[in-house]
């Protein structure tokens, strides 16, 4: 008579064994996170992303499509042991793909880098335009005429800016700009497979950022700067009960490379002790300062962002067309944003859902929304997955333009239809999940 033979187990790296059971979801999931990272690398091979749009966005809808077969699966993978290597791993290679491409859809990328040389040289990059007589000696064939809006002054907050003269004093290259970019991003995503891991035992959920083909080609692709800030952000909430001064240092550093981050304060200061409180005000008070009035002069790029600047926006399309003024409107969506916020300070105890409630809101309401903008509500997905805000990181791309590079290229802004299939479908998706009553029961609650 045999003796029944035990479940097939798998000794991984000389730790505890792995069940048989666990093998086939990880082999899942690699397969998943595989077909992210060859979709990314048939991108990076792209003559350029307005060149050939409509292959870009197949492609990027095929990434899309394996992170949303992860997430629907997401449940057969919470088990897997060592799950961040894996999230890791393939969030590098996909980054690593794109890191030697040119910048994909956008040239923001250049003009980073020629600010950073600009600094580097003792000029001031928040005073004098790139075409400023006195920078003609730091102008060369190949960053100079390709900076955008060159008649008008930096629209980056101070450390921003010192992260770009810091960079072009070492390589003043894309390349190198691109890498500074990388290691921030990889680093969130580091932060944010460890706050998964504290808050539900595994890093899995993670993937709903790192992987997500919105971040990987607007970061990595393009190099938009949003992750030296967004990684300051995920430090402050982390740090939030510790380290409450470190916490609030964190938050003073992010909201000085981007300004977004403010919309976390209120929410983390009714938290913090008064040392804190003090550190955050007294820290981004002084670095608000400066700012304005550096761009105080007539070639302010942050004047004209703010009074002028309009791409992709809805709401604030029907805003401004009901009052017939640009300035009454952003002043609506404003008191849109503030009344949003303070309904969060008031009936939402969770710091973290409250922060992502207001980006959203402030997402949404503004007359300004770039693809790479939604990175601030995406970093949030890993801790509650939302499928109508993964959706619009999918229908995100008709920004570009639908299947073929429009005949204006970069200053390209979507019809009307165009942007009600972009927001209608999430839009659509939330209404319907929400009418079966799905939406509530199968999204974990955002809370602290």
């Amino acid at each position: 008579m045999t003796t029944p033979r035990p479940p097939l187990r798998v000794i991984e790296g000389g730790g505890e064994p792995v069940p048989r059971a666990l093998i086939a979801p990880a082999l899942e999931l690699a397969a998943l996170g595989f077909g992210v990272a060859l979709a990314t690398t048939l991108i990076a091979r792209l003559p350029g992303g307005a060149r050939a749009l409509g292959t870009f966005q197949a492609l990027y809808a095929i990434g899309f499509t394996f992170l949303a077969l992860a997430l629907l699966r997401l449940p057969r993978y919470r088990g897997l042991p060592r799950v961040s290597l894996l999230v890791f791993a393939v969030a590098l290679a996909a980054r690593m793909a794109l890191i030697g491409a040119p910048p994909l859809l956008s040239d923001d990328l250049y003009r980073y880098v020629w600010e950073g040389r600009v600094l580097a040289h003792g000029g001031n990059p928040w005073r004098q335009p790139p075409i400023d007589p006195a920078l003609a000696p730091l102008r060369d064939p190949e960053i100079f005429p390709r900076v955008n809006h060159p008649q008008l002054a930096t629209i980056y907050p101070p450390l921003a800016e010192a992260g770009f003269g810091l960079v072009a004093s070492l390589s003043p290259t894309v390349w190198a700009m691109k890498l500074w970019i990388l290691l921030h991003d990889l680093a969130l995503i580091a932060l944010l497979s460890a706050w998964c891991e504290r808050r539900t035992g595994s890093a899995a959920a993670a993937i709903a950022y790192a992987w997500n083909p919105l971040v990987i080609v607007e970061y990595a692709g393009s190099g938009h700067n949003d992750p030296t800030a967004m990684v300051w952000l995920a430090v402050a909430f982390l740090l939030a009960e510790a380290r409450p001064t470190l916490s609030a240092l964190a938050l003073a550093v992010g909201v000085m490379v981007k300004f977004a981050p403010l919309v976390a304060l209120p929410y983390l200061m009714r938290r913090w002790p008064w040392r804190a409180r003090l550190t955050a005000l007294l820290l981004t008070g002084a670095g608000l300062a400066f700012f304005w009035a550096e761009t105080r002069g007539a070639h302010s790029g942050a004047r004209a962002f703010w009074a002028t600047w309009r791409n992709n926006e809805l709401l604030f399309h029907y805003l401004e067309r009901w009052t017939g003024s640009f300035t009454l409107a952003r002043a609506l969506a404003l008191a849109a944003v503030a009344a949003v916020c303070a309904w969060m300070w008031v009936r939402v105890p969770s710091k973290v859902r409250a922060t992502r409630d207001a980006l959203r809101a402030l997402t949404l309401a503004g007359p300004v929304l770039h693809p790479w903008y939604l990175g601030w509500t995406l970093m949030f997905e890993p801790l509650a997955p939302s499928a109508p805000w993964l959706l619009l990181s999918l229908t995100a791309t008709l920004n570009y333009g639908a299947f073929s590079a429009p005949a204006e290229g970069s200053a390209f802004h979507p019809g009307l239809a165009l942007r009600w299939i972009e927001y209608g479908l999430p839009l659509a998706l939330a209404v319907g999940l929400a009418l079966i009553g799905r939406f509530r029961r199968t999204s974990p609650s955002l809370e602290d």
